[in-house]
């Protein structure tokens, strides 16, 4: 066995997730950075290589860095496009000439003609959104195909290091493709695990996600030499897992160092929607707005603002991220209130400048969801000096380095009561942006990147 290990790194998930989506998701994200990371190490830059699944997907190929690296950068340049803007008006009009005429009908006509009619919108809406992103999924796309898949040979030595970064779950045989490293050329096998809800919260994934997700997962567990997690309580969630369905874990789960920050590319100078050149006053939730992340408690939360506070000026509600699984039902429900009547906004797909500027000019940040791996949007608010307003559950306390004050997340008075404190009260978010910005810890992402590296 070599005393200087070379570590290969499944990169595939990556190409796989670019077929589809213009910007990366954290899962992408935590892999391609601890990449870099791993690359920027002087003692084990010359021995990190990558690796695609060859045509069959029964085995691997290698990939120059160049090609992993250049798809990236594509993904988190920032674009001159701006992110789609939805929100409501404050104003009260006096109903148009269609709308007095359509008041004239019978109301067994009147409903189901405005129905048909706000459906034909929204859809006309989400048509141009899909349209204004189309241009770059398919460029994502085409590149992904145009280059034929690589077939440099794949050598390793016994001893080398197979890792997974990322989120391979979808691949039919993942474990074998393990095991046959293992096997056949003595190589170590390392898993880094970002979440277990698939398994633990079944109800906010998508059909069939739980059952792919649970055999991927009982058949790689026992290939796996080491296994990593993103938080002390992923790791607790992957040892309970293990010892509830007896599978053996040939070391316990290691925990890496999250870090607070992404890196950006950056094409010219986009121009920022009206909010960011003039923002108000705002809260902002950002991430994908996703059942399991808890946004309808923080419009019943709003809601409860406006009307408990009469004459008061309510700063906005923002949320910015696009819609992902299970919120149909929250965002008709955002509409048929005009948005709280011009308080709440949506922003679909913003770039990391937009990002950055929005956490940077909010109020505070509220992160409300039910169960995280981590929590991203947790230490990105920190980082840039926000106080954040946290769940309780699982690893957000963690991502919140004790300076984020945290509230029930199925308790949407103690919510109210806690965020009501922020809006109303000068000195107490005086007192938490100071807390902030003295005693938050960035951590760099080489940090993790050793921590997996001398594992082996």
């Amino acid at each position: 066995m070599s005393a200087s290990p070379r570590f290969w790194i499944d990169v595939e998930d990556l190409f796989d997730y670019a077929r589809d989506n213009a910007r990366p998701s954290g899962i992408q994200r935590v892999g391609a950075e601890l990449c870099l990371a791993m690359l920027s190490q002087e003692d084990f830059y010359d021995r990190i290589g990558f690796l695609r699944h060859n045509g069959a997907g029964t085995g691997f190929v290698s990939v120059p860095w160049d090609d992993v690296h250049a798809l990236y950068r594509r993904l988190t340049t920032d674009t001159d496009t701006p992110p789609v803007i939805e929100t409501g008006s404050t104003a009260r009009h006096e109903p148009g000439r269609l709308r007095r005429l359509a008041l004239r009908l019978p109301t067994l006509l009147r409903i189901p003609l405005g129905r048909f009619i706000a459906h034909q919108t929204q859809a006309a809406k989400d048509a141009a959104t899909l349209f204004r992103a189309s241009g770059q999924i398919l460029a994502s796309t085409v590149h992904a195909k145009e280059k034929s898949r690589p077939d440099q040979d794949f050598s390793p030595s016994p001893g080398d290091v197979l890792l997974s970064l990322g989120a391979p779950w979808s691949h039919a045989s993942y474990a074998s493709l393990f095991r046959k490293c293992r096997e056949t050329y003595g190589m170590r096998t390392g898993l880094l695990i970002h979440d277990l809800i698939p398994l633990l919260w079944p109800e906010w994934c998508q059909p069939g996600l739980p059952r792919v997700f649970r055999r991927w997962l009982d058949a790689l567990l026992p290939e796996c030499d080491r296994i990593f997690a993103v938080s002390h309580a992923t790791q607790r969630d992957i040892a309970a897992y293990a010892s509830r369905t007896s599978i053996p874990l040939r070391h316990p789960v290691s925990v890496i160092s999250m870090a607070s920050g992404f890196t950006t590319q950056k094409t010219g100078t986009p121009a920022p929607p009206r909010i960011v050149r003039d923002p108000g006053r705002y809260v902002l939730v950002t991430g994908t707005m996703e059942a399991r992340k808890n946004h309808a408690l923080l419009f019943r939360v709003w809601r409860r603002l406006i009307v408990e506070n009469p004459g008061k000026d309510i700063p906005k509600l923002v949320f910015a991220g696009s819609p992902g699984w299970l919120v149909d039902d929250l965002l008709r429900q955002i509409r048929n209130s005009n948005f709280l009547d011009g308080h709440l906004m949506l922003i679909r797909s913003p770039s990391d400048a937009v990002m950055d500027s929005l956490v940077r000019n909010s109020l505070f940040t509220v992160f409300p969801s039910f169960y995280e791996g981590w929590g991203l949007p947790v230490t990105e608010s920190l980082a840039r000096g926000r106080p954040c307003l946290i769940s309780d559950r699982s690893s957000l306390p963690e991502a919140g380095q004790g300076l984020a004050d945290s509230f029930d997340p199925d308790n949407a008075t103690e919510a109210l009561a806690k965020i009501s404190r922020l809006l109303f009260d000068e000195s107490a978010l005086a007192a938490a942006t100071d807390r902030v910005r003295k005693e938050f810890r960035p951590v760099p992402w080489t940090t993790a990147a050793r921590q997996i590296l001398t594992a082996f």
